[in-house]
């Protein structure tokens, strides 16, 4: 059976995969007749529904930490861990597969010129602005995590002797936008290594993503878009919900993780939503994720370590993006990068950005930035890879949920809004 802890009459009734205790036997008993009328309308429900209860939450679905004691949570503790990940098994974590790309358009594979009027989207843009780690955040990490520090800095010295740290993507030939293309196109990018070096490691922006691994198998990408209090990591949908099956059962985030060190520490989920829309339809559109983080026992949030991306949404389809990723084609081992303007095709509906890039399995939820800037505390997310496209060629072209109102406005709202104070 399902247990259900119940915040408020104005907000979603929640409920975990956990088996009940004996104290659970009695758990009618304790509620108020009124309260519990509405509680026996969805304790048949799977484990991992959560039933809204107000026009905003409707829209989404959230799953909470069954291990999460919410009085410490407030206070920025942080429970026992559940799981600390190993090197060896970060290094031998397998991405997570994408979902088949939809019908190919022949229009976008015959005539790479091609193009398509650009919707024109409605809403007024709203976004939020990066923020930078604790000027203290590098000195105390050494201190908390002397061995991780160490090790990092002595592979560094081995250089091309590191076998892990290999330069597959040297072996790649991005393509060139031809000259009369004006905008994002099929299959066009530069792609080139993220934090596969020390010093960006441990840098912004590339210390704010990481490796999201998924209990019972398979990673993804993450990054932080918010500082504490809420410490919302933003990711791809499919990395956290399964359609047809439900929730997955927990992550952890690794930030800055490259060759399997963790040079900031591992932390837990507290929570996570997908869309409502997500859950029966699997649509790209839907395809993007919010999960809060804990604290790590130090008492500190993720962005003490990293500072966190911006992002934006209603913006237009047609943007020059920087898109990041641990894609397992290139390397597990340190993140990729893709450089290319994104667009809109009509095969993959509104609210879907298409993009030039080569990074596959294990990009799943790397952020899509504008404004990157190296070295500084800056960019915007406006997607997350999803997978595959039927504009292009596999592993030459991949799509991402455009963020509007209709996808990542609905999963803020639910969080009260995706803001830092």
């Amino acid at each position: 059976m399902s247990k259900f802890s119940i915040k408020s009459l104005s907000v979603d009734f929640k409920c975990s995969c956990v088996n009940r205790s004996a104290n659970d036997d009695g758990f009618k008993h304790k509620l108020h007749p009124v309260v519990f009328a509405i509680a026996a309308s969805v304790v048949f429900l799977p484990c991992s529904q959560a039933v809204a209860a107000d026009a905003k939450a409707k829209a989404t679905m959230t799953i909470t930490n069954p291990n999460l004691d919410a009085k410490l949570t407030t206070k920025g503790q942080a429970a026992a861990p559940e799981k600390v990940y190993t090197r060896e098994e970060l290094l031998k974590a397998e991405p997570l597969k994408w979902m088949p790309a939809g019908k190919a358009d022949k229009r976008y594979l015959d005539d790479r010129s091609f193009k398509e009027k650009q919707p024109i989207v409605k809403g007024g843009s709203k976004l939020q602005p990066p923020g930078q780690p604790n000027p203290e955040a590098k000195r105390q990490a050494q201190k908390e995590f002397p061995e991780q520090w160490k090790l990092m800095q002595e592979l560094d010295q081995q250089g091309d002797k590191n076998p892990i740290a290999k330069d597959a993507a040297s072996k790649s030939t991005p393509a060139a936008a031809p000259g009369n293309i004006n905008f994002g196109t099929q299959d066009i990018y530069t792609s080139y290594k993220g934090n596969y070096w020390l010093n960006q490691q441990t840098a912004y922006p590339w210390a704010v993503v990481g490796k999201l691994l998924i209990d019972g198998g398979g990673y993804c990408t993450a990054q932080s878009i918010t500082g504490a209090p809420k410490n919302i990591l933003v990711t791809a949908a499919h990395c956290v919900y399964d359609v047809g099956k439900g929730f997955k059962a927990g992550w952890t985030f690794v930030p800055a993780e490259r060759n399997g060190i963790a040079p900031y520490g591992q932390f837990r989920w507290a929570s996570a939503r997908v869309l409502t829309a997500w859950t029966t339809g699997g649509a790209r559109r839907d395809d993007v994720a919010l999960i809060r983080l804990q604290n790590n026992n130090a008492g500190h949030p993720v962005s003490y370590y990293t500072g966190w991306l911006g992002w934006r949404q209603n913006y237009p389809y047609t943007r020059s993006l920087h898109s990041f990723g641990y894609a397992s084609n290139i390397s597990t081992a340190w993140t990729s990068m893709c450089a290319a303007e994104s667009f809109y095709a009509s095969c993959e509906g509104t609210d879907v950005l298409v993009k030039g890039c080569n990074m596959t399995y294990g990009s799943s939820g790397g952020a899509w930035v504008d404004e990157y800037k190296p070295y500084e505390v800056s960019g915007y997310v406006e997607s997350v890879v999803s997978g595959p496209s039927c504009a292009g060629a596999f592993g030459q072209t991949f799509v991402g949920a455009h963020f509007s109102n209709a996808n990542f406005g609905k999963l803020c709202a639910g969080e009260g809004g995706c803001t830092t104070p």
